[in-house]
This record gives C-alpha cells, sequence and structure tokens, in this order.
C-alpha cells in the first residue's frame, strides 16, 4: 500500500446531505491518509444534562467531516476505507430522544446523561462504566441521483449512517463509488454502541478519525463490505431485519463463490454453519445487519 500523504479536515468543514454537487473541501491521491475532526451527532447542542433533545435543528444535524476527493475513484470502483485511528473526546451523551427508538411509545420523555471518557472507559454512572470501542457510525460517498431526504442519517448502497460497531480502528470498509473522486465524508462517532442501538442513540461523542484510502478498480461490490484481521463481513438495510437479513446473506453467499472458489450451493451451505447474522441497527428507519464470516475457515 502506497505510504502517501497525510491531511487534515477540521470541524467547520461538514455537509449534512449525501449529494454528488457538494464542493470537496480536500483532494487527495490514492494512498494518502486524512485526520478527520467530528462533531458528535448533536452537532454539539448536548453539553450538560439540562440538555434536552428537543427541538433539534433537523438540517443541521448528523454532520459528517469532508467531503474528500479522491483522484482515479471512479463509478463502479471501491474504495477502501482503512480505518487506523479513533481519538475521542472526553465526554460523550446518551439521549433519549421522543418518538424514537426502538421502544419509542414506552419512552416518551426526553432524557439525556453526560458521560465522561476516562482511562479507556465510559462512565455511565457511579455504578456502570463501559470498555470504549469508538467507530465511525457514518461513512459515507455521494450518490448519483440528488436526494435530500434523509440527509446523512439513513443507511444506503453509499453507506451513510450504517451505525455498525464493527468498523473500528483496525477495520477497513469497502464502500462502492458512485460518481468520480467518490467524495467521502465521515462522522456520528460513539464511544461505545451495543449491536441495534435500541434507543437510538449510543455515547454520541467528538472525536479525529485517522483513515487512509485505497481506490480498488477490481473490487466490485453493491454494497458496503467490511474486513478486519478476523473476520469478512457483508453489510445491509431493508423495510425489515428479515429483508435487511436476506441481502446481507445474499451478498456473503455472492463473496464466498467470487473470492474462495466455492459453489453457490456450497455458499449457501457454509453460511447456515459457520455465518452470523448480527444486527447493527434497529433504529433508523432501515434497520441494518452484518453477516459475518471468520477468515481461517478458508484454506488458502
Amino acid at each position: 500500500m502506497n505510504a502517501g500523504n497525510t491531511h487534515r479536515i477540521t470541524m467547520k468543514d461538514v455537509v449534512y446531505k449525501a449529494d454528488k454537487n457538494n464542493p470537496p473541501v480536500l483532494t487527495i491521491d490514492s494512498g494518502d491518509t486524512v485526520v478527520f475532526e467530528c462533531k458528535d451527532a448533536f452537532n454539539q447542542v448536548i453539553q450538560k444534562p439540562e440538555d434536552l433533545p428537543i427541538d433539534f435543528d433537523m438540517e443541521h444535524i448528523n454532520p459528517a467531516t469532508g467531503p474528500v476527493y479522491v483522484k482515479g475513484a471512479e463509478p463502479g470502483d471501491t474504495l477502501e476505507v482503512h480505518i487506523l485511528n479513533i481519538d475521542v473526546a472526553e465526554q460523550g451523551s446518551c439521549c433519549i430522544i421522543p418518538n424514537f427508538g426502538f421502544l419509542a411509545p414506552e419512552f416518551p420523555e426526553p432524557w439525556t446523561r453526560i458521560i465522561p471518557i476516562k482511562d479507556g472507559y465510559a462512565i455511565f454512572s457511579d455504578k456502570v462504566k463501559i470498555l470504549i470501542n469508538p467507530f465511525p457510525g457514518t461513512m459515507i460517498v455521494a450518490p448519483t441521483e440528488v436526494t435530500h431526504d434523509h440527509g446523512t442519517l439513513i443507511p444506503k448502497e453509499y453507506g451513510g449512517n450504517m451505525d455498525s460497531r464493527a468498523c473500528t480502528a483496525g477495520t477497513t470498509v469497502f464502500l462502492p463509488i458512485f460518481v468520480e473522486g467518490a467524495l467521502f465524508g465521515v462522522g456520528d462517532v460513539h464511544a461505545v454502541q451495543g449491536d441495534g442501538e435500541v434507543c437510538g442513540t449510543a455515547v454520541e461523542i467528538d472525536a479525529d478519525v485517522t483513515i487512509k484510502f485505497v481506490v480498488n478498480k477490481n473490487k466490485k461490490i453493491k454494497r458496503p463490505h467490511y474486513e478486519n484481521k478476523e473476520y469478512y463481513m457483508t453489510t445491509a438495510w431493508g423495510e425489515t431485519t428479515d429483508e435487511a437479513c436476506k441481502i446481507a446473506l445474499r451478498d456473503m453467499i455472492d463473496w464466498i463463490v467470487e473470492e474462495k472458489g466455492l459453489t453457490k450451493q456450497e455458499a449457501y451451505a457454509l453460511c447456515s454453519c459457520a455465518v452470523d447474522m448480527r444486527i447493527s441497527q434497529l433504529v433508523d428507519i432501515t434497520p441494518g445487519v452484518r453477516a459475518v464470516i471468520a477468515k481461517k475457515l478458508f484454506v488458502e
């Protein structure tokens, strides 16, 4: 992998829409590294317990730092997003937002908890501390069509608010490229999150995210894939978790056939024996899942 140059983008350069017309704030070469200064998903309006999650300016929520134009990235290519490091701020927040969350009707009142980060733990209360495992909930490239319906809040084939805790430092996220230059942005960092993100928020936090970019001309995918040292993962979203699971499973079968040389029947059976279907999030209109397989199963 090309060593490349290192760049930095500050918090003042953010977008709130996935849009091919967003002007890039930085142009880089394949192989370059970028440090993104990311605001939390609340756009820094939740800073103390009295700041309740009501009356948000929905036009300025879930900011994504960027976009970055990657030279040589063309439609049909894949952008390799190598997450190298994530440095989180000294405090984050978790909120219950009225009319939002998996059990929204049962929790109608707004609620805020400010959560300090100390020695690698999120201090949820004097009785609970959680080992942090930070990741960016939103990684996005520009789609072909201009769509502003959900801004950066909803996951789609071009990424978006995927909220998958698999995307930590050491993970490579593969994103299909739809427009020249890819126009990548990142944000919505969580210090920690459970699979499902059931109340609708995790430990939302400001952070610096360091990413190395590589344009892959050979890999062809329909939706984002993830890979780390141990696992390969496909991911998908749908109107229901069942629909999302079927899409992610079909993508995993295709990957096993194309990359590992098994027949389609063998791949389907292998998925039944060895693939875990895991929920990423249940709350962003289209629930998200990931299919996970251990790479050590394959004898090279």
